[in-house]
């Protein structure tokens, strides 16, 4: 049994304590807020609230950051005094050259014990009462070692994610924040921008019962917390503002057959697109 600590106790952070209880690990849950995390040690989801986030840290086996990624470094800099010198920390954010960056300006240099990482496992909830026991069973948890990353501490996250159902892929925080600005980011700007359309065409109750399934598929994302991925916007600005201009050629490209009424060129792209689709692997 590890003494594991967790700072941020929503979707992420309290759906991966419920797991790490449930695998046999003490879990303290530290916060901003101490009082708001007592409903997680009330429903017995950990084991401990601690707000001396200096002494929980100190006698953690592994730390865990489950905060938005726009406060890691504030976060990490708040418990780095107090770490032993073998203990793993690792995040969750959702952009990882960023963090990289802002730990490196922090500390000269990433620390070895650092590892960072993403549970690809988000909805459009947040907070800890969406949190749920297997959230990450089967899905991918994508860690972005560097040079200067001790591989005892790599191996002891690896660890952890693996004993709760994850799977566990390694690239560098450059290749993720490429590819997750494509899979995850641009199809959240999407989401809100078609929302935001929605709302702009002002007509209400009769409007909302028009919009069957596809359209509350395609804007489910809207839902999801605006804080969180105001951070990530601009966390990963650069990738993320690649992927909007591709996009909008892409729209463009669109609109311009649309226009002339090209069905050539429109059953081309439907039909190259869904041959896309059916080719990606069944989630």
């Amino acid at each position: 049994m590890a003494n594991i600590v967790i700072i941020g106790l929503g979707l992420i952070g309290g759906s991966l304590a419920r797991d790490l209880r449930r695998c046999g690990h003490r879990v303290t849950a530290c916060g901003r807020d101490a009082g708001r995390l007592a409903p997680a040690l009330k429903l017995g989801i950990v084991d401990a609230v601690e707000p001396d986030w200096q002494m929980a840290v100190a006698g953690a086996d592994l730390v865990v950051l489950a905060v938005p990624v726009g406060r890691t470094r504030e976060v990490y800099a708040r418990i780095r005094p107090h770490l032993t010198a073998d203990t793993p920390v690792t995040d969750v954010g959702s952009s990882k050259c960023s963090v990289v960056r802002d730990l490196t300006a922090l500390c000269g240099r990433l620390p070895a014990q650092f590892v960072p990482g993403h549970p690809i496992a988000g909805t459009e909830h947040s907070g800890f009462a969406a949190s749920v026991e297997g959230l990450f069973a089967g899905r991918t948890v994508v860690l972005t070692p560097t040079a200067d990353t001790d591989p005892g501490a790599e191996a002891r996250v690896v660890a952890l994610w693996l004993e709760v159902g994850a799977r566990v892929l390694a690239l560098s925080a450059e290749q993720h924040d490429a590819a997750l600005a494509l899979t995850s980011h641009l199809p959240q700007m999407l989401a809100y921008t078609l929302m935001g359309q929605f709302a702009e065409f002002g007509q209400g109750k009769t409007l909302a019962e028009l919009a069957g399934s596809g359209f509350r598929d395609m804007t489910r994302l809207a839902g999801s917390d605006p804080a969180m991925w105001h951070d990530v916007s601009l966390a990963n600005r650069a990738q993320l503002s690649l992927a909007l201009r591709r996009y909008m050629e892409r729209l463009g490209e669109l609109a311009a057959a649309v226009d002339a009424g090209d069905s050539e060129r429109l059953l081309a792209l439907f039909t190259a697109a869904q041959a896309a689709h059916h080719r990606l692997p069944a989630a």
